[in-house]
């Protein structure tokens, strides 16, 4: 990613046509994003990925049609959430706006939380690097895939006693990389 250019350089050229910008794009947002998408529809992490695919695809296909001079990221936020509750809507087959009473609104405040919770959720990706290739399996199996330590300690042909001493070593190293007692919440 480009970091030399601003959202405005990034945007006309991104309007141009420019693929490059085009990725530039996604990859500034993605992150933020996604993390938002899931703090509104409360973990929906696989429909808000595709969602958020799907609505880069969607900008980048009428990318000639759209305002050059826009707040970028208030812009995008705005589409994607207009997008994110149309289709979320469809999925779920609801007639009533009501419960996204909370949702139609998006402030300076949300979006300074979701770059907060993205910050937080980076620092939480680079720490997962740090630990042993054994420790890393076995948090994701746990905290991802919300395996129990008997159905890990099944797939890795290992004691349940290794598997939580893996675990709580893997977990000890996070939370002094993070600094924070508190950070499964990520998860």
């Amino acid at each position: 990613m480009n970091i030399s250019h601003t959202d405005a350089e990034l945007w006309r050229s991104f309007c141009a046509g420019n693929e490059q910008s085009f990725v530039d794009l996604y990859e500034r947002y993605y992150n933020t994003f996604f993390v938002w998408g899931c703090k509104w529809l409360g973990g929906e992490h696989d429909f808000v990925k595709d969602q958020l695919h799907d609505f880069f695809i969607y900008i980048w296909e009428r990318r000639d049609k759209l305002a050059l001079d826009v707040n970028v990221k208030a812009y995008l936020l705005t589409s994607f959430r207009r997008q994110l509750v149309y289709q979320w809507k469809k999925y779920k087959k609801i007639e009533s706006t009501s419960e996204f009473a909370d949702f139609a609104e998006t402030d300076d405040s949300e979006l300074l939380q979701a770059e907060l919770i993205t910050e937080q959720f980076s620092k939480l990706e680079k720490a997962l690097t740090l630990l042993s290739p054994a420790q890393r399996e076995v948090v994701e199996l746990r905290f991802l895939q919300n395996k129990s330590l008997q159905e890990i300690a099944h797939l890795k042909n290992t004691t349940i006693r290794t598997t939580y001493n893996l675990l709580h070593r893997g977990m000890t190293k996070l939370r002094s990389e993070i600094n924070e007692k508190k950070f499964l919440w990520l998860w």
